[in-house]
């Protein structure tokens, strides 16, 4: 029996805390004995308590962040300069308390983790899950030259996530899973249409992910100004609002949204497959290249995606087979007409995206292949 000690970097919702919880509920409990740290409080332990581990919290150790998920502030900077220190010794604590064989860091802005695991015994084995692609910037640099050496083996959600780190060939690229007991293309729902009144001619256009910068939000929201003028029955759904923390960027975007009744404002909602199945359209406008959840999960529920030609994105839409990839903002909107005009099409992308999502994104092979790792 090994001790497995994984270690997660947030509080939120999100797509890594959803990954992470389909890997835990994979793990051979014949084999490992699995703890979980957890270096933030929040809505993210109702995800990870009613499983059968070990939860540990430690808010003493900070992420070190210098990926293009995280926007550049200076409070992220005095965080950056400060936080390493206090995190070094708290993992410390915590890798002696558990005594794990490995570590797997659920982020790489853990490394500071790695280097404590290494500083007690350097037989212990550190996995990275790299989930974000790295800026080129210092903290980037920091982060990518840290974890090539403390770091045994990688492995990334994407191609172009990888390629954003330096790694001494040991790394696999292992998309993030899906569970298909909960999205699948016999899941129905009304859900969004019953909550919003919606006409049976509605053509809902849904946006799941953080209202920030780099998820092209308000890029959305200027769109569905233009195309709701010229479609009243296109309406866009944007579920991803902190409303109880609104950053000057999210107001912007609640600005922008105010008197257009075809623009519907969400917070952060936990029956996402049931929105999925409710909406006919899903959007990806991200402006940072990193990976869209929300793309493998409407492939698996049979929706078609358009999304942002850019990295991490591009490899979860077939274009012209499960959705379209755009350039140009022309081209986004050319293609909601296209597809919001023709059900058919819909149709036809759905059920390529499910075939798609099935050889790519299913969980039970995703957890062999970081088990696989392990061994």
């Amino acid at each position: 029996m090994k001790n497995l000690l994984f270690v997660h970097h947030s509080g939120g919702l999100g797509g890594a805390p959803r990954s992470l919880s389909l890997l835990l509920d994979n793990v051979d409990s014949t084999k490992y004995s699995t703890s979980l740290l957890c270096i933030y409080r929040g809505p993210v332990l109702e995800i990870f308590e009613p499983k059968p581990i070990k939860i540990i919290i430690n808010e003493r150790i900070y992420p070190f962040h210098g990926s293009t998920v995280v926007e550049k502030s200076l409070i992220v900077f005095l965080v950056n300069l400060i936080g390493p220190l206090f995190s070094f010794f708290n993992s410390r604590k915590v890798i002696r308390q558990v005594k794990p064989d490995i570590v797997h860091l659920n982020s790489s802005c853990l490394f500071v983790t790695a280097m404590a695991v290494k500083s007690i015994d350097k037989n212990i084995k550190v996995i990275c899950h790299v989930r974000e692609p790295l800026r080129k910037t210092i903290a980037g640099k920091i982060i990518k030259n840290m974890c090539y050496w403390f770091v045994d083996r990688f492995i990334a959600i994407d191609h172009f996530t990888g390629a954003s780190m330096k790694t001494k060939n040991n790394i696999d690229i292992v998309y993030n899973p899906v569970d298909f007991t909960l999205y699948n293309p016999e899941l129905k729902s009304r859900i969004l249409r019953d909550e919003l009144n919606l006409d049976a001619d509605s053509v809902v256009f849904l946006y799941l992910a953080r209202v920030a910068k780099g998820n092209g939000a308000l890029e959305l929201v200027n769109r569905a100004n233009i195309l709701s003028k010229k479609h009243p029955n296109y309406h866009f759904v944007i579920a991803g609002l902190d409303e109880e923390n609104l950053d000057s960027y999210s107001k912007n975007v609640v600005k922008e949204a105010e008197g257009n009744s075809n623009i519907h404002l969400m917070k952060f909602r936990k029956d996402v497959p049931e929105l999925i199945a409710s909406s006919d359209i899903v959007v990806i406008p991200f402006t940072e290249p990193h990976f869209a959840r929300a793309a493998i999960e409407a492939a698996s529920v049979g929706k078609p995606c358009i999304g942002a030609k850019i990295g991490g994105v591009d490899e979860l839409i077939i274009q012209n087979v499960t959705g379209y990839l755009y350039s140009t903002l022309e081209e986004f909107d050319e293609y909601c007409i296209d597809l919001g005009e023709n059900k058919l099409k819909r149709q036809d992308f759905g059920e390529k995206a499910v075939l798609f999502a099935r050889e790519n994104f299913d969980d039970r092979e995703s957890s062999r292949r970081v088990f696989a790792a392990y061994e």
